[in-house]
């Protein structure tokens, strides 16, 4: 069996198991290493690399559960997507505001949220100001930004894989949809000039051109 890969970054834990191929196989590499690890304090947060794989929220709460028995949390499912195959990409090259997916409830928010903010809803959440680092929202529908999203966006919460997040400018620590995670690599800066949105396509985060 291959073995996860276990290194501390700022005294979090990054466990590499994108090259570990079915889920079963990940929950043994996981409790092989986590019961050889020692020095980490309890209540350590955890990030795990899955590669290019796809995890139900059942498998998640299950990577969840292993590492709350050594004491650990998740923090971050990082997904390393290579590019999207021909077989991949749809027709449809600019993901349009109308082809969205409805939801009955819509929150506005008329103002710039700071660090340590925090919203939630069952349905959309509109923000017409920006989403500062440290700011977290959460939607279980949809969530546009009419402004620029740096902090942590996270739509589709209670599992829909069709809701997508949109921003005048997308540069932000971490966005979710579903049970997807994606975030930009330590020490990347990205110029955005155009409006985007994030969706989940072939079962993958992908950001695009928002044609307006």
């Amino acid at each position: 069996m291959v073995s996860a890969a276990v290194r501390s970054v700022r005294g979090e834990m990054l466990i590499d198991l994108q090259e570990i191929n079915t889920f079963t196989e990940i929950k043994e590499a996981l409790e092989t290493q986590l019961h050889s690890i020692n020095g980490y304090l309890l209540g350590t947060m955890v990030s795990i690399n899955i590669g290019d794989k796809h995890l139900t929220n059942k498998q998640l709460h299950e990577i969840e559960d292993i590492l709350l028995d050594h004491g650990l949390h998740l923090k971050d499912l990082i997904r390393t997507s290579g590019p999207l195959s021909p077989a991949d990409v749809s027709s449809d090259d600019n993901f349009s505001i109308g082809t969205m997916p409805d939801y009955e409830n819509t929150l506005l928010i008329c103002r710039n949220l700071r660090s340590g903010q925090n919203f939630f809803t069952e349905g959309n959440i509109v923000i017409l100001g920006d989403i500062n680092p440290g700011a977290e929202i959460i939607a279980g529908g949809n969530i546009l930004v009419m402004g620029t999203l740096k902090g942590m966006a996270h739509a589709g919460a209670f599992g829909d894989e069709k809701a997508v997040i949109t921003a005048y400018r997308l540069n932000p620590t971490q966005l979710r949809i579903a049970n997807h995670i994606t975030r930009p690599p330590d020490g990347e800066s990205i110029i955005v000039n155009n409006p985007e949105v994030a969706r989940i396509r072939a079962g993958k985060v992908v950001i695009e051109k928002l044609k307006i």
